[in-house]
């Protein structure tokens, strides 16, 4: 018997639905930090002394949740569990490189905000990858 047949019947659509959740929140945070609000996102983000001057180059990170939301998406939405886990896993390092910038800045904030992110990640990473081998 399988590990899904064992497994809640809700089991797929509760994996769907985080990862439609983390898609919907990357293609968010994408548009807004590249194309509405650059400054206003850099402070959410953890930086609260950004100025229009030292954030022109924010909508590069942002511009990078926007790709990975809609790849994430692309994912969900196609059934490829197995490629999403794993990209979920490797999207990890964008979060470790983010709290990383966040603990060498002087006034970095919100570094915990990225380590639950990260944490997310690494566990639903594998759930998806054990769901579609399972």
């Amino acid at each position: 018997m399988s590990a899904t047949s064992t497994a809640p019947y809700y089991y797929s659509y509760v994996l769907d639905a985080a990862t439609a959740v983390i898609g919907s929140l990357l293609i968010y945070s994408g548009v807004v930090g590249t194309f509405i609000d650059p400054l206003r996102w850099a402070k959410f983000f953890g930086l609260p002394t950004a100025t229009p001057e030292n954030a022109v180059l924010f909508p590069s990170a942002t511009g990078r949740n926007l790709g990975a939301g809609i790849f994430v998406w692309i994912l969900t939405l196609l059934g490829e569990r197995k490629v999403l886990g794993i990209f979920l896993l490797c999207w990890t390092w964008a979060g470790i490189a983010d709290t990383k910038i966040l603990y060498e800045h002087p006034h970095g904030q919100s570094q915990w905000m990225h380590i639950r992110n990260i944490l997310i990640l690494l566990v639903l990473g594998p759930l998806l990858i054990r769901s579609a081998t399972a």
